[in-house]
């Protein structure tokens, strides 16, 4: 036998003939709090870095990450499931952390109130909640639950 012909007796995961698994809601959980924590270290670090100045101009740059990366947790989410709560997941994670951190401990406020506090809720936390709850999710994918 040849290695051609040894190879091509093999299954592959690509193979339109043996159909994928089913995540099981152990590696289904296991995915949503990875997607909850890579929300709050978003979260974290785009208030860390939300009161950038470039020389006495105020550049908050971190506001445009961190809603470019919550729409992406918020895709990959909707990819894994048919339901808008799981798409919202890492958005309402994202939310809840920003605000933890507004109430944390000894009246610390690191996300200042005013326009770039506004906007790192709207731009990080609210269009991505938007985006889950009212998009379509992408084409049916045979792994999802």
């Amino acid at each position: 036998m040849t290695a051609a012909a040894g190879a091509a007796a093999v299954p592959t995961a690509t193979d339109p003939a043996r159909p994928a698994r089913p995540a099981s809601a152990v590696e289904f959980g296991i995915a949503l709090v990875l997607l909850a924590i890579a929300a709050a270290t978003s979260c974290v670090l785009a208030s860390a870095w939300l009161t950038m100045y470039l020389g006495p101009v105020p550049m908050p740059v971190s506001v445009l990450a961190a809603g470019a990366w919550s729409l992406f947790l918020v895709r990959v989410a909707s990819t894994w499931s048919d339901r808008r709560i799981v798409a919202a997941f890492p958005a309402l994670a994202w939310i809840l952390t920003l605000v933890a951190l507004d109430l944390g401990p000894g009246g610390d406020m690191p996300v200042p109130v005013g326009l770039r506090g506004l906007a790192l809720l709207v731009f990080g936390g609210l269009i991505p909640l938007w985006v889950a709850t009212l998009r379509v999710s992408p084409a049916p994918d045979p792994q999802r639950r």
